[in-house]
């Protein structure tokens, strides 16, 4: 009968129907023509799905990186150009460094992505960078929002498992972040040298300017800093670093860069507001899809299935990744996370894998995800910006592919490249 569940839940995603109510129709469908459980332990677990701690954090990190978005990118972007703006292919590198910058006080790679590429893709085409360039670059360090902390998706995780440190998936983002971050500049400097886009600065900045930009660039790069340093000296745990982001970013955008307005934070709480409910509802709805995979053995029959190809922990992580980077192709890593870390998550650690290191093989697994059509969440936004299509961003996309896919292959092979911060600190023993 389980297979009916899964077969619901495909022919619901084929046909467009949104991924928590496909989720919930498979679960429904289950109950349906097994007869039993009945219809309302549905609506319970669906309570119960939501009904976590961990997970109010969720709609605050989405909060203040909405709110971050004001005032803090042309900052951003100011410090980004002034430190790499000269090289060759140095609006490139701007972006990559924009990216990586932004990422860490968004938490999200879709909202980094979006708010990057508007403001320096049109700069980037009047310059002469190819829109497939611009674009697949931009997505590809866009993605890294939700690898270098804070990231909601590594809460999720965190919440998801039930047990996994998010203060220690928060410390081993930022080695495989900044590193990735790091391969997109050293890729633009290559490209630019290859294709002779040379440096738009024309004259070189004081040096009175030079420490302008970077104190009025300081404010935002706090963030990343506030929280981590709230959650690992004590002063407030996980969750509530939450709450002291989304304060701290109403506090720069309204009293500090005096963007934000009463009308303007209407519409940023209302933007919120959506964006964390369709979060929540996918929760809630992959609730009872996941008890019922467990009630019916799917973990244990899919540990049993896997350690039958092979016993070995790094073929078996492996294949999972390979079945992780095609489904991130067609849905959406949040319910990616929702759904199946609950049910691979005690198939790695039985053979020994940490849970924090493969949060992190999960994670950029689903960033390649974000960058690879057909769904290619990311990809689409920053093509949008250009105006171009999706389609006509290859090969450059396949570049980008690259990098990410060599950044997840260290978090799998070497275990220190995630696992290194979060040791030092204490946080990667599970």
């Amino acid at each position: 009968m389980i297979a009916w569940m899964f077969i619901t839940l495909a022919i619901c995603l084929a046909l467009g129907m949104p991924v928590a109510f496909s989720i919930g129709a498979s679960s429904v469908a289950f109950c349906l023509i097994q007869g039993s459980p009945k219809l309302a332990i549905i609506a319970q677990r669906m309570v119960e799905g939501v009904d976590s701690f961990p997970l109010m954090a969720l709609p605050l990190f989405i909060l203040s990186g909405e709110i971050m978005a004001y005032g803090s990118t042309p900052r951003l972007m100011r410090l980004a150009n002034m430190l790499l703006g000269r090289i060759p292919g140095g609006l490139a590198a701007t972006a990559s460094l924009g990216c990586g910058l932004f990422g860490a006080i968004s938490g999200s790679a879709v909202a980094t992505v979006a708010a990057i590429g508007s403001v320096i893709s049109p700069e980037m085409v009047k310059s002469g960078y190819k829109k497939s360039f611009t674009a697949s670059l931009i997505a590809g360090s866009g993605v890294m929002g939700m690898i270098i902390p804070p990231s909601f998706c590594m809460v999720l995780y965190g919440a998801a498992s039930g047990y996994v440190s998010i203060e220690g998936m928060f410390l081993a983002g930022f080695i495989p972040g900044a590193f990735t971050i790091a391969l997109f500049i050293a890729y633009s400097f290559f490209i630019g040298k290859r294709r002779g886009y040379v440096s738009t600065q024309q004259n070189s900045l004081t040096s009175r300017q030079r420490v302008f930009i970077i104190l009025d660039a300081l404010p935002p790069l706090m963030m990343p800093a506030i929280i981590l340093g709230g959650v690992l000296s004590g002063l407030f745990p996980p969750t509530e670093s939450a709450a002291v982001a989304s304060m701290y970013a109403f506090i720069l955008a309204t009293f500090v860069y005096r963007e934000v307005n009463l009308a303007t934070l209407v519409k940023i709480c209302t933007r919120s507001a959506i964006s964390s409910a369709i979060v929540m509802l996918i929760i809630s709805m992959a609730a009872p899809f996941g008890w019922i995979m467990a009630m019916q053995g799917i973990p244990k029959l899919l540990a049993t299935s896997v350690t039958e190809i092979s016993s070995n922990m790094y073929v078996v992580v492996m294949l999972i990744t390979f079945v992780l980077l095609v489904l991130g192709t067609f849905m959406e890593g949040n319910s990616l996370i929702i759904i199946l870390t609950p049910i691979l998550l005690p198939l790695v650690t039985s053979l020994g894998m940490n849970a924090i290191q493969f949060g992190m093989i999960f994670m950029m697994a689903i960033a390649v995800g974000g960058v690879s059509p057909p769904l290619a969440v990311s990809l689409y936004v920053s093509a949008r910006t250009v105006g171009i299509r999706i389609e006509e961003t290859f090969p450059e996309v396949l570049h980008a592919l690259a990098i990410l896919v060599l950044t997840t292959f260290l978090c799998i092979f070497w275990p220190a490249f995630s696992l290194y911060l979060p040791s030092l600190f204490g946080k990667a023993v599970l």
